[in-house]
């Protein structure tokens, strides 16, 4: 009797513990999923007087769109370093708004690759964002696209940015204003560079396609929150 006592506690036991463990991953995931979107700070269109000026002539017929490009940085030795959750296109106004991120186990892996004493702290800014357009000059002959000397690149500085963190990421929403997709525009790239080794005639330390003249065009829709910032021009 004794013995079936003890199986039957050695019983519950195991099954408490499976419980707990099974809660612990759930609490984790869910976890994991809430502080993984964007934040406040970043989550909505950043206004300017363009952008502003564009929404008061268009109103909700103004154009914003975007494409659905890979999201996060693939390549052998920046696997999962950087991502862009959002970005759009906004013609009327020659704008593009992004969200940048990258995680703490960047910042680590920076410091690995760049053989650095010390990790950074998360408070340096680490990463700098720049646009790359590609314009075909010879757009009645596509098969020379793979010749430098068909294609004129041209690189956008951002005119605005804000910064937030949470315990997991850091984020930017930047703006890049002066931005336009002719017929004659074949590809987009944000190039993101280590603020430490900026040099725009190496390859950047990571990379990731907005727009190619073949991918179709996704609207993005305003919310309400961002349709109420845009009719209020002035700040205040």
């Amino acid at each position: 009797m004794t013995t079936n006592h003890n199986m039957r506690l050695f019983g519950r036991v195991v099954k408490w513990s499976i419980s707990l463990l099974l809660c612990l991953i759930c609490g984790i995931l869910i976890w994991r999923m809430c502080s993984s979107g964007d934040p406040e700070e970043v989550k909505y269109l950043m206004k300017n007087d363009v952008l502003c000026d564009a929404y008061e002539k268009c109103g909700d017929d103004l154009v914003l769109q975007y494409q659905m490009q890979d999201t996060i940085t693939t390549a052998e030795y920046n696997r999962g370093y950087f991502s862009i959750t959002q970005y759009v296109f906004i013609p009327e106004a020659k704008q593009v708004q992004l969200v940048f991120r990258y995680n703490n186990s960047t910042i680590k892996n920076l410091a690995k690759d760049y053989g650095l004493a010390a990790i950074p702290d998360k408070s340096e800014e680490l990463f700098d964002l720049t646009l790359i357009t590609t314009i075909d000059l010879t757009p009645d002959n596509r098969d020379d696209n793979t010749n430098n000397e068909a294609l004129k690149m041209e690189r956008y500085y951002p005119s605005a940015a804000t910064r937030t963190e949470t315990s997991l990421y850091t984020y930017y929403r930047i703006v890049f204003d002066n931005i336009e997709i002719t017929p004659e525009t074949l590809w987009v790239f944000a190039d993101i560079y280590y603020e430490g080794d900026l040099d725009y005639e190496e390859r950047p330390y990571g990379t990731l396609c907005l727009y190619d003249d073949e991918s179709p065009w996704v609207a993005y829709k305003l919310s309400r929150t961002e349709r109420k910032m845009l009719s209020q021009k002035e700040d205040g």
